[in-house]
Formats: C-alpha cells, sequence, structure tokens
C-alpha cells in the first residue's frame, strides 16, 4: 500500500497527506496495543503458573520435611528398641536357670 501512496503523492494534496499518515499511525498503535494486551496476557498467564510451581515446590518441600522427621523419629525408635532387646537378651543369658536348661 506504502508503493500505491508514493505514485499518487502529487494528487493527495496536503490534507490527503495528512490523512495518511493520520491513518499508518492509527494502524500502527492498534498493532502495538494488541501486542501490549497479548504481553499483558501472557505475564498474567506466566505469573499465575509461576504461583502454582512455587506452591507445589513449598508443599513438597514440607511433605520432605516431614517425611524426613518421621525417619528420624522411626530410627530413634528402632535404635532404643534394639538396645531393650539386646539388653533384655542379655539378661536372659545371664539367669542361671536358663544356662542349666540350656543343653
Amino acid at each position: 500500500m506504502p508503493e500505491q501512496i508514493v505514485t499518487h503523492v502529487l494528487s493527495l494534496g496536503v490534507s490527503g497527506l495528512l490523512f495518511v499518515m493520520w491513518w499508518f499511525e492509527r494502524q500502527e498503535r492498534m498493532r502495538n496495543s494488541t501486542a501490549v494486551r497479548d504481553a499483558d496476557a501472557y505475564a498474567g498467564r506466566l505469573t499465575q503458573v509461576n504461583e502454582q510451581v512455587l506452591d507445589v515446590l513449598q508443599a513438597n518441600t514440607e511433605a520432605l520435611v516431614g517425611l524426613r522427621e518421621e525417619l528420624r523419629t522411626s530410627r530413634a525408635f528402632e535404635r532404643e528398641w534394639r538396645e531393650r532387646l539386646s539388653r533384655h537378651l542379655e539378661r536372659l543369658g545371664e539367669t542361671p536357670q536358663l544356662r542349666k536348661a540350656a543343653p
């Protein structure tokens, strides 16, 4: 279209040229406003996805902390249980009645 305008530039006159310039500027503004709206929409979606990812990461981190604490508790209980069992077996081994009964 600009090539056609250039060929008819002399016949347009000043008001015609001003109109054409206004028209092109309007078209450019419309394209830019559409691009800005698209960029804003994309930024909004990206922000929403980032928030969801951060929520998932936080939930997973909290779950891992809970599991780690549960594992520590379980290991401590298991260690205590083994120590008690070991002491109990030692006491049973020291009992004179059991020594005589054993072949």
